[in-house]
């Protein structure tokens, strides 16, 4: 019998004080810690939290798929 791959998805929230390029960054270096076989990386959205007049965190909400190891 030939095994198919299995595949999961978590979603993470990524934040940055520079970008939202950095803020998915965050996120992928924060999954591959513990997370082995990433295939994909999706966005899902972006926010961002100001203060005052500025933009002070950039938030990306990012879904990570792996593959499931047997």
């Amino acid at each position: 019998m030939v095994k198919m791959p299995v595949a999961k998805n978590i979603e993470l929230v990524g934040s940055s004080s520079k970008s939202w390029e950095d803020a998915v960054n965050a996120a992928f270096t924060e999954a591959k810690k513990t997370l082995r076989n990433i295939r994909r990386i999706k966005v899902l959205g972006y926010s961002a939290i100001v203060e005052g007049d500025e933009i002070k965190e950039y938030r990306a909400r990012v879904k990570i798929t792996f593959l499931v190891e047997r």
